[in-house]
């Protein structure tokens, strides 16, 4: 009997400090869902609790829990979570506090009324008074690999040797600006050797983007399954994307749609390689509206409060940064006027925790993973752009459209932010023929294909209605042509329901 209550005991503790059981757990992610989606357009089906752990970044002295569960939704109404102008996938995913393939159900064309979508999602809780608060879904950190020592073949090991005897000839006095140049130039070569070797096994590479980056997960959710051998190569981003492509180390990459217009016209950062006249466009894949972040007890806001402060615009040769300096120009900010910090989007809002900037600038795809992550240490908001800044950003015609990022995009966002954004843009230029072209635009387009369940959030909204909003460059004659044919079809389908309506 002792032993029987000393088990009762032992589990009664162990639940009380479990977390918030499923019932309170529904009710935070039914009121996240409240907030992140039209009204009556989802309810919550299912919802099971999936177990709990302590929150390590918990700031000192405050209990935090991370609670895990599976639910399923069923949507009340038809909803085109690709719609780029209203709520979607990025509230969804924010409410949810889902991680790539961590929601099921989304398709390319649109969901229909009663379609059940299936997510593996998070909160994250405090403890107050002895209830628990929800704080917001947990966010999303990509997991970092444990280091693998292989068994190294004799090939392999002659390689090393041969790198080994390149990195000990550079002098010791080498400066840590040399060894800078010498990082990224031995970066640029594994990239043109994993270009070549894909072309060597009659594939193809993709110019993608860095490691947990939404271009490399869009580039693998696209060509996932495709039966070729497409290979996204890890890169530096947009810019040095266009350049691989031109120089034909690629047949296809990803870039925003500023930087893809600068290299088609020559200008900007491609000045000095001329006009590529070859670029053309495949689809504008999803919006990437420009971010700026300040902390929410900031004293900042509005672009103007931001001349003489701290400001993180991005690294030298990212496609974000040039966008940066232009939004701030716009303002009439120019770089003398601020004092310009080069952070990548995580050192950017690591420093703007530890209060050593003033404000990020970042072109992204939403939700961001970086910024919902933060967003659990510390608060955030979000700047609006003023109104003839964004005209005239936009009226320049260089890649940029109007762009609202509708509240709930981000748990604690209540209100709309305006501001500017290009496209995400698949490119390509002689490399393919037609033929060869229109079978991967009817690829990307094929209806039933569930993006997010391949690990791309941005992926859900790549739709044919949007494929040309923020195209800077020429598109592709094949690509167009697949595209009109699929804008006929869709005429033909939904003009009998029409008329029976009437």
């Amino acid at each position: 009997m002792k032993v029987f209550f000393s088990c009762l005991l032992f589990a009664l503790l162990a639940a009380c400090g479990s977390g918030p059981d499923t019932d309170v757990v529904r009710e935070s992610v039914e009121h996240r869902l409240a907030q992140a989606l039209p009204d009556g357009s989802v309810k919550l089906h299912n919802i099971e609790r999936r177990g709990s752990q302590t929150d390590t970044k918990a700031p000192a002295g405050e209990e935090r829990r991370i609670v895990y569960f599976d639910a399923e939704l069923q949507l009340t109404r038809d909803i085109d979570f690709a719609a780029w102008n209203a709520p979607g996938v990025a509230g969804l995913v924010s409410a949810l506090g889902a991680g790539p393939k961590g929601i099921e159900g989304i398709r390319s064309g649109g969901n229909k009324a009663n379609d059940i979508i299936r997510a593996h999602g998070t909160v994250l809780y405090r403890q107050e008074a002895g209830t628990w608060q929800a704080v917001m879904p947990a966010g999303y950190q990509p997991p970092v690999a444990p280091g693998v020592l292989a068994a190294t073949p004799e090939r392999t090991g002659a390689m090393l040797t041969a790198l080994r005897k390149v990195v000990e000839a550079f002098p010791r006095d080498t400066s840590p600006e040399q060894y800078a140049a010498i990082e990224e130039e031995l970066a640029a070569a594994q990239a043109s050797i994993r270009a070549r070797l894909a072309r060597a096994s009659n594939g193809y590479a993709i110019a993608a983007g860095a490691e947990h980056g939404q271009y490399l997960r869009v580039a693998r959710a696209l060509f996932s399954g495709m039966g070729s051998r497409a290979v996204p190569l890890i890169t530096r981003g947009g810019e040095e994307n266009l350049r691989l492509l031109r120089s034909g180390k690629v047949s296809l990459a990803l870039a925003q749609g500023d930087a893809a217009l600068d290299a088609y016209e020559g200008t900007g950062a491609f000045a000095g390689q001329g006009p590529h006249i070859a670029l053309r466009g495949v689809t504008s894949l999803y919006p990437e509206p420009l971010h700026v972040l300040v902390r929410a007890d900031s004293k900042l806001n509005s672009i103007a409060d931001l001349r003489r402060k701290r400001v993180a615009i991005g690294q030298i040769g990212a496609a974000s940064r040039t966008t940066a300096i232009r939004v701030l120009q716009a303002h009439g900010i120019a770089l003398a006027d601020i004092e310009p910090l080069e952070f990548s989007i995580n050192g950017a809002l690591l420093a703007l925790q530890q209060n050593k900037t003033d404000a990020v600038l970042q072109v992204i795809g939403t939700p961001a993973d970086s910024v919902r992550d933060s967003l659990t240490d510390m608060p955030l908001r979000m700047l609006s752009l003023d109104a003839k800044a964004i005209s005239a950003l936009t009226e320049e015609k260089k890649g940029y459209f109007p762009f609202t990022i509708q509240k709930g995009t981000y748990v604690s966002q209540t209100t709309d932010v305006q501001t500017i954004a290009t496209a995400a843009l698949l490119l390509t230029d002689t490399a393919f023929s037609d033929a060869e072209i229109a079978s991967l635009t009817r690829r990307i387009f094929e209806k039933g294909t569930d993006y997010s369940a391949l690990g791309s959030t941005q992926g859900a909204q790549i739709s044919a209605a949007t494929s040309r909003v923020g195209l800077s460059v020429p598109m592709h004659v094949a690509a167009a042509k697949v595209l009109e044919g699929l804008a006929a079809k869709d005429e033909a389908n939904t003009a009998p329901q029409e008329k029976l309506e009437e």
